[in-house]
């Protein structure tokens, strides 16, 4: 079908477009885990349910099987959402009952491609919001959990994008169906070839939605830093708490939840008195968190864009990492090195930074509203639907707006 025809089909026969997101999490504990590929699929769904106008109703497809998930469809922060039902037949009928018009894939898995072969006509958007090159993974390999040097967690390996390859020949020499390329932001671009083992003709920057509103700004009077993210070894959440006992004046806050347990996961044991424990923190919870820390401290050795550091910056408080993406934190922070391994000997360079963002009240502010800045002119509703309306035009789907 030509460009033109499926203009003609989207505006004639649909008023509004659907759209399906596919991922593996949802940010919701009663249906999987919390996760940046999860916390992406939320936004975009909110965006377009409070914005009715813009025509495009969204459904959520489930790749994870969800415990004692029935028959039935869901509904998760107030979309519908498909989940992998035991039966197969009951389970196809769901989907092809709601005759979508374009796939949204939050980044790529293997198990999405069942999904792109059912609906082998239906335009697909790849949101690639963390590509791990052949480089990227081998370095992951090298992290150490401290006490467990010789093992190497299942978690920090990459999924494979053979299948992307295969999705991509399929559409591309025998049903000719579009498949479009976006990410976060114009850095993780380059990155896609190596990734899932195909080379786009375009990549589109399609921008998070960051939309947390924080209003007036209030630090801690005691001095405050926060750790968001998985408590999970490819974190390295060790770092901070190792930290937490060269500062113990300084409130170490760790939110976020571990995913994995026993061998593959990290033990916290014993933590220093100033080191706080607050669990998975969403909502209001976690913009007071953030608008009160005065640093937010990341100890990976790799991430994509990271969200959390985006939703700092967005309420004043800069960040201290051992990874700059995009320049991002040497520009709003300050980056203090790649280290590998357990990454303990990048402690010196942590302790270096964290004492000088605490003592340099200037720079620690003049970061963080110059983050916030960023964020407001770059991460937002408006850069993500312009981005989304491109990529569907670039799909042959003309989007049905009303006054």
């Amino acid at each position: 079908m030509k460009t033109d025809d499926r203009e003609r089909v989207a505006s004639s026969n649909q008023k509004r477009l659907k759209l399906g997101i596919i991922a593996n999490e949802f940010f919701d504990g009663s249906v999987g885990r919390f996760g940046g590929f999860g916390w992406a699929a939320r936004p975009v769904a909110r965006f377009f349910s409070d914005r009715p106008e813009l025509g495009v109703d969204v459904v959520y497809l489930a790749r994870q099987e969800i415990p004692e998930a029935s028959n039935e469809v869901l509904e998760v922060h107030g979309t519908p959402l498909i989940p992998v039902m035991p039966s197969r037949l009951k389970y196809w009928r769901a989907v092809y009952k709601e005759k979508f018009d374009l796939l949204l894939c939050i980044d790529w898995r293997a198990n999405y491609y069942p999904l792109l072969r059912a609906m082998p006509r239906t335009p697909v958007i790849v949101w690639a919001r963390d590509p791990r090159t052949s480089e990227d993974s081998s370095k992951l390999r090298t992290i150490r959990v401290p006490g467990g040097e010789h093992y190497v967690s299942r978690n920090v390996l990459s999924a494979t994008g053979l299948s992307m390859h295969k999705a991509m020949r399929l559409s591309r020499r025998v049903i000719k169906r579009p498949i479009l390329f976006a990410t976060p932001s114009r850095y993780l671009a380059h990155k896609i070839e190596d990734t899932y083992s195909v080379r786009p003709d375009n990549v589109t920057v399609m921008p998070n939605i960051i939309d947390m509103d924080p209003g007036t700004i209030t630090k801690s009077e005691k001095p405050s830093v926060i750790f968001l993210g998985r408590l999970d070894p490819v974190k390295r959440p060790w770092l901070f708490s190792e930290l937490a006992r060269q500062f113990p004046e300084v409130d170490f806050i760790f939110c976020g939840k571990a995913h994995e347990t026993g061998a593959d996961g990290w033990d916290a044991g014993k933590l220093p008195p100033n080191v706080q424990l607050r669990g998975h923190v969403d909502g209001e919870e976690k913009t007071q968190l953030l608008k009160s820390a005065w640093v937010l401290i990341n100890t990976s050795m790799h991430e994509g864009l990271a969200v959390s550091f985006q939703e700092a910056l967005r309420c004043e408080t800069p960040v201290l990492a051992s990874v700059d993406p995009q320049g991002v934190v040497s520009a709003f922070g300050i980056y203090a090195g790649y280290w590998e391994g357990t990454g303990l000997d990048g402690l010196p360079r942590f302790a270096a930074g964290l004492k000088k963002l605490l003592e340099d009240d200037e720079l620690r502010t003049r970061l963080g509203r110059e983050g916030r800045e960023w964020v407001q002119k770059t991460h937002t509703a408006d850069a993500f639907f312009a981005a989304f309306e491109s990529l569907c035009k670039q799909a042959g789907l003309r989007l049905t707006v009303s006054e």
